[in-house]
């Protein structure tokens, strides 16, 4: 069997940029920025869709990691032409530095079903976390092609892209299955006219993000219901299970390193001080089964009498531990 590249030894990206959208908002792309640069050595490019979080991400930046160089660059990735000018600033900014990664990892999430929530709400999912990725593919991999040095093109799906639709976030999982299946087709294009770029897709399972909140908030601000100037960095709800941004970045490039395509980050140690994963595989591998069956398995839509959430994929170790710390209601 032919693989696209070899394992990477991450050393190699001392001194080069990492470049990554949703980077401003204290989530995943922030952790990825700050392990890069913290333990990496790489040079931060930092880029969000609004100045007051690339300003703060920058300023933060420079601060804590004053031996790289880092960069904020607001950018809507829905638009093309502000992803052209954002990579000529790098250029200017970064004269004699190349490439090392691009984290297309700006993205959206509403959580509603698919009778209640509105087109408007699906066109900006879409919009978001597809369009977006493949228009920060066309924007910075002919750059990375020029060069031959080693180099990372990292889309952010999730683990909602390698299982099956369920019950409260149908436009995001839609969204993640196309970004799973756009970057397996990158990484087939590229295979042998660009080996020196190593594709991977991001698959986190419960990560502390502000997401669904930050989704909000820029919607409303589009829909001029909220000033853009309003808008400052949010602080994560906090969760028992899920992984800080920085140790889940620890496992996106731990995995990298391994050359693994699917950076399925599940909530296992050493990333997480407990013992109740997500149990991503067990939950890939149902669909799966479904598949090759030509069946589809709907008895989680269904009541149980231990009263469980109706789902079909939060069903691991996890939600199963966290269904048990739930308070009861007072008889």
């Amino acid at each position: 069997m032919s693989k696209q590249q070899d394992n990477l030894d991450l050393a190699e990206l001392k001194g080069k940029i990492a470049i990554v959208t949703g980077a401003g908002n204290n989530g995943i792309g922030w952790g990825l920025c700050k392990h890069a640069a913290g333990h990496l050595g790489m040079h931060i490019v930092a880029m969000d869709l609004h100045e007051n979080l690339v300003d703060s991400a920058q300023e933060r930046l420079r601060s804590a990691y004053p031996d790289v160089k880092a960069l904020g660059i607001a950018c809507d990735v829905t638009k093309p032409e502000e992803l052209a000018t954002a990579l000529s600033t790098i250029e200017a900014y970064f004269p004699d530095s190349e490439i090392g990664a691009v984290f297309a990892n700006a993205g959206t999430l509403f959580h509603k079903t698919i009778l209640k929530s509105s087109i408007e709400e699906w066109a900006t999912t879409l919009n978001v976390n597809v369009i977006g990725v493949v228009n920060t593919i066309k924007a910075f991999l002919p750059k990375m092609q020029n060069s031959e040095a080693s180099s990372i093109f990292c889309t952010t799906a999730s683990v909602g892209g390698l299982v099956r639709g369920d019950g409260g976030t149908a436009s995001y999982q839609a969204s993640k299955h196309a970004v799973v299946s756009l970057t397996e087709s990158l990484s087939f294009e590229i295979a042998s006219r660009s080996p020196q770029i190593r594709v991977h897709v991001l698959c986190p399972c419960i990560v502390e993000s502000a997401l669904p909140k930050n989704s909000k908030t820029n919607a409303q601000e589009e829909s001029g219901e909220f000033d853009a100037n309003d808008i400052h960095p949010s602080s994560p709800p906090t969760n028992d299970f899920a992984m800080t941004t920085e140790s889940h970045a620890q496992q996106v490039f731990d995995l990298i390193a391994e050359n693994k395509f699917y950076l399925l980050t599940d909530n296992i140690r050493p990333y997480v001080n407990h013992d109740y994963p997500f149990e991503a595989l067990n939950i890939v591998k149902e669909r799966m089964e479904n598949i090759l069956d030509l069946t589809l398995d709907n008895a989680g839509a269904f009541p149980t009498e231990s009263g469980d959430v109706k789902t079909s994929t939060l069903t691991g170790a996890m939600f199963r531990e966290a269904r048990k710390r739930k308070p009861q209601a007072p008889e």
